[in-house]
């Protein structure tokens, strides 16, 4: 017999893994580069990182432009566009000679990321995935998280041994090379292709929480906005967002609160990295074998234990590791379950409209609350209300996402109702 052909979806998929680690490359421009680049320009270290909050707003401002470009253009055009953009803006870092270049830059990678990355992976893997739509987003984030560990190591040992100039000019390129031809030969949209997406014709048996189900239902944006429910699925990435940034505290909580040496907090930022490997990967297949209610318990879980441990470590240091992996078991929830909650709470229809305008509020809240967490320890002494803050944060999430699932569910009901009745949708 011949073999059955895989599905074109898992080249798209493979595409998305590249494009996860490029951001995970591009991204590493401001991790170990702060130091070196402030003692050679002689500029404040917020100076520099303000690249960041530029990044962010730029993305902010193109969220909406990116969700309709990305449904109805050439995707693989756009996203390679978009890469290179990224590169050339990082490669031209190790050129500057004053901070103000390296905002043209961040600018420059803002636009490209508005188009390629936490807008464009849901919305990609969305459109090609109507069956283990929580498997294929995890998978790709996590190869994105195990990017980022191995990004940082390989950037320090480039700065030391050749300069942060040529470091810039060595990952950007490389970095290029590696994806970029890859994702112009082979993204495209089922249209482009000419086929189905993965598990659109196959029988669903499951609850709600199928994805044949999403694929014939969904809210439009104008509708979304009139529904509670779209409100309060925002609210829980909202909640993702405000409660994902305390983990970045944990070398910092190490250091100055704990009082151990950098490399120690190092570990314990790496402990929580590799967590947040294995978290991606397991927590796509809950969500799909579970539905999205028990992925949303999976944060709660892992990050409420592994954020109760950092309290515990205060006075029991021996506390410290264990925490940290089991937070990193929940540092998926903001890239992987948040996307899954919205599209589940909206459907799939109109999905890419809808949550390139969640996208907005989910970066901008992403952005501006993290600084004011290490507010807790400049006021008080202890990361302690920081980690109370998580807890809260994804126990609410938990809380609002599952009566917006609920709401989802009766307002799909209504939907099959009308639709066996021949009444207007």
């Amino acid at each position: 017999m011949k073999a059955k052909k895989r599905h074109y979806a898992w080249m798209v998929l493979a595409c998305c893994i590249l494009i996860s680690v490029s951001h995970s490359i591009i991204t590493c421009a401001a991790g170990n580069f702060v130091t070196p680049i402030v003692q050679d320009l002689g500029c404040k270290v917020s100076a520099f990182t303000m690249i960041v909050s530029i990044e962010a707003f730029t993305m902010a401002l193109l969220y909406p432009i990116a969700g309709k470009v990305l449904t109805t253009g050439k995707i693989g055009l756009v996203i390679t566009l978009a890469l290179l953009l990224q590169y050339l803006g990082m490669f031209l870092m190790g050129t500057y000679r004053s901070i103000y270049g390296f905002y043209l830059s961040g600018v420059m990678i803002g636009v490209g990321s508005a188009f390629s990355v936490l807008v464009a992976l849901p919305i990609i893997i969305n459109m090609w995935f109507k069956k283990k739509t929580g498997m294929a987003l995890g998978i790709a984030t996590s190869f994105g998280s195990a990017g980022a560990i191995i990004c940082n190591l390989l950037s320090a040992q480039l700065i030391a041994a050749f300069g942060w100039r040529n470091a810039y000019f060595i990952l950007a390129v490389g970095g290029a090379i590696i994806s970029v031809p890859f994702v112009c030969k082979f993204m495209k949209s089922p249209q482009e292709v000419g086929c189905a997406p993965y598990g659109a014709d196959e029988p669903d048996t499951a609850d709600d929480t199928s994805a044949h189900t999403e694929s014939e239902w969904g809210l439009t944006r104008k509708q979304a906005f009139k529904k509670p429910l779209f409100y309060l699925a925002w609210l829980t990435c909202l909640c993702y967002s405000i409660g994902t940034g305390v983990p970045g505290y944990v070398a910092t909580f190490t250091t100055m609160e704990l009082g151990k040496s950098l490399q120690f907090g190092s570990i314990a930022a790496t402990c929580v990295s590799v967590g947040t490997v294995l978290c991606g990967f397991l927590l796509g297949s809950v969500n799909d074998r579970f539905g999205v209610k028990a992925g949303m318990l999976w944060g709660v879980v892992f990050m409420g234990s592994g954020l109760g441990g950092m309290i515990l470590a205060i006075s029991n240091s021996a506390f410290l590791l264990p925490a940290c992996l089991l937070m990193g078991l929940g540092g998926s929830m903001y890239t992987v379950q948040a996307p899954l909650v919205a599209r589940h709470a909206v459907g799939g229809k109109h999905y890419s409209d809808i949550w390139a305008i969640m996208m907005i509020g989910n970066s901008m809240i992403g952005a501006f609350s993290y600084a004011p967490i290490g507010l807790f320890y400049d006021k008080t002494g202890t990361y302690k209300g920081a980690f109370i803050l998580g807890i809260a944060m994804f126990a609410l999430a938990l809380i609002l996402g599952s009566i917006a699932i609920d709401m989802s569910k009766k307002e799909r009901r209504a939907y099959t109702a009308r639709q066996k009745t021949g009444q207007p949708q």
